[in-house]
């Protein structure tokens, strides 16, 4: 599966998309060939595990 955070343009809400396809974000918007990212969207949710790791690894770094 794959893990689009970031509105299609063409996604205007829940079960509607600017193509006529009934899709949801979770569901459709994540395999649809016609995604493209709206320009300055930001994420629906951020990747803490990410940030937690980038926190971690930069402290132990600066340990040494």
């Amino acid at each position: 599966m794959k893990t689009r955070e970031i509105v299609c343009i063409h996604y205007v809400n829940e079960g509607t998309c600017d193509l006529g396809k009934k899709c949801s974000f979770y569901g459709h918007c994540q395999t649809c060939k016609t995604y493209k990212k709206k320009p300055g969207a930001k994420p629906n949710r951020t990747d803490a595990r990410k940030q937690k790791n980038e926190r971690f690894y930069r402290k132990s770094s600066s340990d040494y």
